[in-house]
């Protein structure tokens, strides 16, 4: 199953695909990831993490592509996969149309399908406020 949301952000492409693979940061604006076990404070492709997350089991997140015009990566949990991915497409030095699609696979996430609609509208809300505000 897939989710999809777009959001024009006041933010360059650059600091916003800066945020998305800041890995030590990225439960401050995703309430699914509780926390990450790392030094690395930008993503390594292909490098899989330990995470604490709102699923049963150990979970670890795996970034596929890190680049300014995309970020895409693989939560893997016990029964529960997620594909994130962000496409920035810059609209001017300041402005970034972001398009987040998730996509579940497994048992928990079958279960739980429908509570996911606005999952990609509730994380591009809080991407925003952090590239917009910094918060």
């Amino acid at each position: 199953m897939e989710h999809t949301g777009s959001r024009m952000i006041k933010a360059a492409s650059t600091t916003i695909a800066n945020i998305l693979a800041d890995i030590r940061r990225l439960p401050e604006w995703n309430p699914a990831i509780l926390s990450v076990t790392t030094d690395d404070s930008t993503a390594v492709v292909e490098k899989k993490y330990s995470v604490r997350a709102k699923l049963p089991g150990s979970t670890t997140i795996a970034y596929d592509a890190v680049s300014r015009d995309q970020i895409i990566w693989r939560l893997d949990g016990f029964h529960a996969h997620e594909t994130g991915t962000w496409k920035l497409v810059p609209v001017n030095d300041q402005m970034t149309e972001v398009t987040h699609a998730i996509t579940h696979s497994g048992a928990v996430f079958l279960v739980l399908a429908g509570a996911f609609q606005s999952v990609p509208g509730l994380r591009l809300d809080r991407l925003q406020r952090r590239a917009e505000d910094g918060e």
